[in-house]
């Protein structure tokens, strides 16, 4: 009996050596672009990678103690090739982890409201991005928390979708997570509900002012935005607020399609330059423009996405940035599906503004600098301060008019 189970174990675990071999072979076929070299171009040299993961299994056969899940120990191969890369916005997705990303960019699942990913150095789950007026939003979650644990039990022993299944899919309606944030542990218990994201709320404030507040940049997000665009011109509107804090980014055509809206036709928006120096460019595709004077609110949590839009229409001078500096991430991610259900995301592209100006790890200084404190911001979130960002951003508007 003790061998047959040593036998199964050997058959099992070989489906990583045979699985391994497939993943190398994917990115040298040319199936995702005809341009990708293979890994011995790159540095790789791949029988000595075979032939140690096939010692290693030799020794985990012989040696290891416990039964050996297969699936795990192969998905662990091809998230550790990925981590290697020491690039935290690059990742392996497994088939449920590519399902859960899918389903969040959608706007619809049970959760929380966070976007999490894998630090490859500590093994912790950072908080990417926390989602505008969502559970964990209103427990008080920040942008860069470090997960420690969830439930009790440490992000170090679990897979990325193990920690996203923890959260997602337990019967409990709420959920302990015990994070870090500079240098001191807090514990939080966050509610779960099935989230709806409403990614784009509007009102017509004072003064025929607007106001859009963009939560994330998502499938419908560029439709809801053009959507309250227009119904605020037929209201009268003379000014606009387009509130970006704490917007973490999302999908790069979606903002090109909202900033479209408001610029001339065939004004560049931003262009996009590859490891090879290839550079393309992303022009206004809609033939309106917003004639009216504009004010973007930003914070440290703006990024990505929200930064494309921020530095465009600053560089035009167009906009009025008000609050803090942003994050600084002008970098860009391409997710490509392997075929099997999973998927890879990579760091593909570096984004520059209309005025080639690269905002990574720089960010974009606000006009009118009115940063809050995290706390004094958690305050103002709860309506238990008065909003003076806000309060600046009216009166701008109004001397503009």
């Amino acid at each position: 009996m003790m061998e047959k189970n040593r036998n199964s174990k050997k058959r099992r675990i070989g489906f990583i050596v045979g699985m391994f071999i497939l993943l190398m072979l994917a990115f040298t076929g040319g199936r995702l672009s005809a341009s990708i070299k293979t890994p011995l171009e790159e540095g790789f040299d791949n029988d000595a990678i075979l032939s140690k993961v096939k010692r290693l299994e030799a020794y985990i056969n012989t040696f290891y103690l416990d039964d050996i899940d297969s699936d795990k120990v192969t998905d662990g191969v091809y998230h550790g090739l990925v981590s290697g890369l020491g690039d935290p916005y690059s990742e392996y997705y497994t088939k449920q982890e590519y399902q859960d990303m899918m389903d969040s960019d959608a706007g619809e699942y049970r959760g929380i409201g966070i976007i999490v990913y894998k630090e490859s150095q500590s093994g912790y789950v950072v908080i990417e991005s926390v989602m505008k007026d969502q559970p964990a939003y209103n427990a008080g979650i920040q942008n860069g928390d470090i997960m420690i644990s969830v439930d009790g039990v440490n992000t170090t022993e679990m897979t990325l979708s193990e920690t996203v299944a923890k959260i997602k899919r337990g019967e409990a309606d709420t959920v302990k997570l015990t994070i870090l944030r500079n240098n001191q542990t807090l514990d939080v218990e966050v509610d779960k509900k099935n989230i709806v994201v409403e990614s784009v709320e509007w009102e017509m404030k004072e003064n025929n002012i607007g106001y859009i507040s963009v939560a994330q940049f998502i499938e419908n997000t560029d439709e809801h935005f053009i959507t309250a665009v227009d119904e605020l011109e037929k209201q009268g509107m003379k000014g606009l607020i387009i509130d970006l804090r704490d917007n973490g980014g999302g999908l790069v055509d979606t903002c090109i399609n909202m900033v479209s809206r408001i610029i001339p036709e065939n004004d560049l928006i931003v262009s996009i330059k590859d490891k090879n120096e290839k550079t393309e460019e992303y022009k206004c595709k809609d033939a309106r423009t917003l004639d009216m004077p504009i004010v973007i609110l930003a914070n440290e949590n703006t990024a990505s996405a929200s930064e494309i839009m921020t530095g465009c229409l600053k560089d035009y001078g167009l906009v009025t940035v008000i609050g803090g500096k942003t994050f600084g991430k002008g970098i860009v991610q391409n997710v490509m599906p392997l075929g099997d259900g999973s998927a890879i995301k990579l760091t593909v592209a570096a984004y520059y503004t209309p005025k080639g100006t690269s905002i990574h790890k720089q960010g974009i200084e606000p006009d009118i600098d009115m940063a809050y404190k995290p706390e004094e911001w958690l305050k103002i979130r709860k309506g238990e301060k008065k909003d003076t960002q806000m309060e600046k951003a009216i009166s701008v508007l109004k001397e503009k008019q």
